[in-house]
């Protein structure tokens, strides 16, 4: 059984995917503003862009508590970087190929392939440290200062790379793109890559130990790419990034240090991992088995087998799994309220959610669900994240559809598609609510049109198409 049976391509369609959304006559100045998430800064608006693109596509992983996990790791690294008081935009994707990257603009990215390799926390913290560190660190930028030609090409690859993750293009297809990297044939420009790859893994190693992480989990991450990486061509130079065997000898020269972190796992991060590989199992003939193969923990694999369940559409076999779990926690519960939702019982899911917002009333995304399944008014109206301003957003269509509010359900609808770059439909739906809005809440409509105007024309004088 292949739930997500698009995810195979051509690489050649991708070139024309690419090349027909993405200008290399007018590349961006990725130096002009330093202000990293300002609409004056190129580097922003083409992060901004791929960003929306990919969060439209058909790979997305859409589970909340995954992010919310991952928001808490990130903020155990960030305040080692100058990224501190910065919003790193996070995107989970399911694919065959083990990846993770950044893109202009504090874009992280995760494949949910690459959870096969990482096996605890630590080793996710490693991973983590290594990508912020290329954002911290400016790459795409010094590329840019070093030589402009080169970023052409840069460029290029990037978003031919990332056309890639839009089709959901198999691991023949896209592995000569890996994301993270500056892919260019040049040999030049090869080396400097390998170059950066290896100091964000040093800078990375900086982080994790000043957050008293232990910085063994990207030796352990180098292990399991080598381990990956045998049988397969391993000639450096034609790559972006060192091989495997390099970087860990690398990793290897670095003194380990002992942490309150070592030798422990933490119950959040083997949910996160199951939740990462209950979508990656949908690509594979025989889910369950493959679940039973790459899940060890016991309660960590019912919840995965339960997350599928509901995710080809069976809640009541989701509840069979999850009535069988010892051991409860956020992800399990907004799984089972999902579920008793889905299978027509929303007095048990009001019940679960309500369990959980007694012991934390603004938690975002208990209280969303709760405004959903009662049809009431969200408490909450603005958020940092972009998977928490789509909570907010599906939360308000369905309260403002049961009002018979139409206008403000089509404003909020607007915006959901907005973010997914669906520009077009978005326009024709925020032009609809207009028309139609009552006095008193025609500003608010006009408010959601101006910023898809100042959106669009910035990515308009950067000479990125908009045809969706």
């Amino acid at each position: 059984m292949r739930l997500f049976s698009h995810v195979t391509t051509t690489l050649s369609i991708l070139a024309i995917v690419f090349t027909s959304s993405f200008s290399l006559a007018n590349l961006p100045d990725l130096e002009a503003n330093k202000d990293e998430r300002a609409l004056s800064n190129p580097s922003y608006i083409l992060g901004q862009y791929w960003f929306r693109k990919l969060n439209g596509s058909r790979a997305l992983i859409d589970f909340p508590p995954a992010y919310d996990y991952l928001k808490d790791a990130m903020s155990r690294i960030l305040p080692q970087t100058s990224l501190y008081n910065t919003t790193v935009e996070m995107t989970l994707l399911n694919s065959s190929q083990s990846n993770a990257f950044v893109i202009p603009g504090n874009h992280l990215f995760i494949y949910s392939d690459i959870m096969e390799m990482i096996h605890n926390e630590d080793m996710l913290y490693g991973l983590l440290a290594h990508e912020i560190a290329h954002l911290d660190l400016r790459h795409y930028e010094r590329q840019n200062k070093r030589s402009g030609e080169e970023l052409q090409k840069t460029l290029a690859m990037l978003g031919a790379g990332i056309a890639a993750a839009l089709a959901g293009a198999a691991p023949d297809a896209t592995t000569a793109l890996w994301l993270g990297g500056i892919a260019n044939q040049a040999e030049n420009t090869l080396t400097y890559s390998r170059n950066q790859e290896q100091e964000a893994d040093r800078r990375g190693r900086d982080y994790l130990t000043e957050a008293d992480i232990a910085p063994d989990g990207m030796t352990q991450l180098f292990q399991a790419f080598f381990k990956k990486a045998l049988g397969r061509p391993t000639l450096e130079f034609l790559s972006t990034h060192p091989s495997p065997n390099s970087r860990l000898a690398d990793s290897l020269q670095v003194d380990t240090k002992a942490t309150i972190l070592s030798n422990t796992e933490k119950s959040d991060f083997v949910f996160f991992r199951a939740s990462m590989l209950a979508y990656r199992a949908g690509i594979e003939d025989k889910p369950f088995a493959y679940l039973d193969h790459k899940i060890y923990n016991s309660n960590a694999k019912l919840f995965a087998k339960a997350l599928f369940s509901y995710l080809i559409q069976s809640p009541e076999r989701a509840l069979i799994f999850l009535n069988r779990l010892e051991q409860h926690n956020h992800f399990t519960d907004y799984l089972l309220a999902l579920s008793y939702a889905a299978s027509g019982k929303d007095k048990r899911a009001l019940e679960v959610i309500q369990a959980r917002l007694d012991l934390s009333p603004n938690n975002i995304l208990f209280s969303t669900l709760h405004a959903q399944l009662s049809q009431s008014k969200p408490t909450l109206d603005s958020a940092h994240y972009l998977y928490e301003k789509r909570l907010i957003w599906r939360s308000n269509i369905q309260y403002y559809q049961s009002t018979g509010n139409i206008p403000m359900a089509l404003n909020y609808r607007a915006q959901l598609d907005f973010s997914q770059g669906k520009d077009k439909i978005a326009e024709y739906l925020i032009t609809r609510a207009e028309k139609n809005a009552l006095i008193a809440e025609q500003g608010k409509i006009r408010k959601t049109k101006s910023y898809f105007d100042v959106i669009n024309e910035a990515e308009k004088i950067e000479d990125l198409d908009r045809e969706n």
